[in-house]
């Protein structure tokens, strides 16, 4: 009942005009002294004719609302299926399913992005589970074992790393705003970073090289950048054999990290910064690679306007570089 009040309310104009009209014959009857059956008979038949006009228009309307009402019960439906406008793709009723398909459409789109980000965050945290426990299991066994304390400290370290990662993922999300840009020092970057990687240096027996401008101020962010050199210090300290050596280079141009280990493989060079990407080094036994170190360099290069590279050198192991915007570049 309460549909067919909706129905008739909607309809109120063609009520009204059908009242206006009944009114209009009965003023005319009654000035021109007219028998008042006239006035009775038209009404009734204007209003037999009110009546199929709205009878005809009911199903139709009916059907529309049925197909709302299932609509605004399914919240994630990705489309609506309406019937067609009764006035066609011009009219009122046209003008709001178009506007009901671009906000169902967009809403969509948002909930497949949505679906993805929490399927690519199911994915990656599964992967980092997996190598944390990597670490957690080599401290346990030490713990058992009553060895030195100062063995756990790679394995703390490692543990450490995987868990900044994951925080660096989490703010690489797609509306991160966490980004600040500016003239940046990038000498104390890069002495903090190896000052915190000293000890796994010389527990890896590696030596280290670094020449860095003391004048360089790209702009950039400090924090990402960061971010970005303790990712390739990593992986430098991972393949590169006891005895080699990490080179450093910073200057207002370009950070560069050069490692005397296996190098890349020349198949795997264009891809290493795809996500998941492990190629055959991080395939060898031991290794332990996720292939999602070198995704998450380039992903937060690429937000800040950097070009993250790879190659290899003549002499063996690989240089990554990470070059940044010329000078007078415009940020917003």
């Amino acid at each position: 009942m309460k549909t067919v009040i909706a129905y008739l309310r909607e309809r109120g104009s063609v009520l009204g005009a059908w009242g206006l009209c009944a009114a209009a014959f009965a003023l005319v009857t009654a000035v021109y002294g007219l028998p008042a059956e006239g006035v009775l008979y038209a009404a009734a038949l204007s209003a037999l004719g009110v009546a199929a006009l709205l009878g005809a228009g009911w199903p139709g309307w009916r059907r529309r609302v049925e197909a709302l009402r299932r609509a605004a019960a399914d919240p994630d439906r990705d489309h609506i299926p309406l019937p067609e406008p009764a006035a066609g793709p011009h009219g009122l009723e046209g003008a709001c399913r178009r506007a009901l398909d671009a906000q169902t459409e967009q809403c969509a789109a948002l909930r497949r992005a949505r679906r993805q980000t929490q399927d690519d965050l199911l994915d990656y945290f599964a992967v980092w589970a997996h190598q944390v426990k990597t670490p957690l299991a080599a401290m346990r066994l030490l713990l058992q074992s009553g060895a030195d304390p100062a063995q756990l400290e790679p394995e703390l370290f490692r543990t450490e790393g995987y868990v900044d990662a994951a925080m660096g993922y989490l703010r690489l999300g797609a509306d991160s705003r966490d980004l600040a840009l500016a003239p940046t020092a990038l000498d104390r970057v890069v002495r903090g970073c190896v000052r915190r990687w000293a000890r796994m240096f010389i527990l890896g027996r590696l030596r280290l090289d670094y020449a860095g401008d003391a004048d360089a101020r790209p702009v950039t962010d400090p924090k990402w950048v960061e971010f970005i050199l303790d990712q390739l210090l990593s992986n430098a300290v991972k393949y590169t054999p006891p005895g080699g050596a990490v080179t450093l280079r910073a200057t207002a141009d370009a950070l560069t990290v050069a490692d005397t280990g296996p190098g890349i493989d020349e198949a795997d060079l264009p891809r290493i910064f795809e996500k998941g990407y492990t190629g055959a080094n991080g395939r060898q036994k031991g290794a332990a690679s996720s292939g999602l170190g070198l995704y998450l360099c380039a992903l937060a290069a690429k937000r800040m306007g950097c070009e993250l590279g790879a190659e290899n050198r003549p002499q063996g192991g690989c240089v990554l570089t990470l070059r940044f915007p010329a000078a007078g570049t415009l940020y917003e």
